[in-house]
């Protein structure tokens, strides 16, 4: 069954998919940071509010990953922001987050290096988000 983008149960069935990793547990060791994705609001893409991703992730897993407002996920560790249909391309494969990042198309605040160091947990992050069935607000 299909969940809607960046909703509750969309976040639920992401944690589970990375806890579920060995992949992610193994290229994720040692990281101890907070990530808060920002999805900016694009209301002709049928994405009206601007939503936050706060992951709590902790040496290969995640403790918790939730939606809420984009104010909570600018609290996190390193926050990254980018608009919906940027991180729907992320989502779909299309953009590679690292690569994202380095060519501008995903701002990040925090240490770029540190997130570099950890390409591969972020590639199986999003190999985890393609596993999630989700229905798209511009219905694509």
């Amino acid at each position: 069954m299909a969940v809607k983008a960046f909703s509750d149960e969309w976040a639920k069935q992401f944690e589970d998919e990375v806890n579920k990793s060995s992949v992610y547990k193994a290229a994720a060791k040692g990281w101890k940071w907070t990530v808060g994705l920002v999805v900016e609001a694009e209301p002709d893409k049928n994405f009206p509010e601007s939503r936050g991703v706060v992951m709590d992730l902790f040496d290969g897993a995640a403790r918790s990953i939730k939606v809420g407002s984009a104010a909570e996920a600018q609290k996190c560790d390193f926050v990254i922001t980018a608009p919906y249909s940027r991180w729907k391309q992320v989502a779909t494969k299309e953009l590679d987050a690292t690569k994202g990042m380095l060519q501008g198309k995903l701002k990040l605040k925090g240490d770029l290096p540190t997130i570099v160091r950890y390409t591969k947990a972020s590639q199986e992050m999003t190999e985890c988000t393609t596993r999630v069935p989700v229905v798209w607000p511009d219905g694509n």
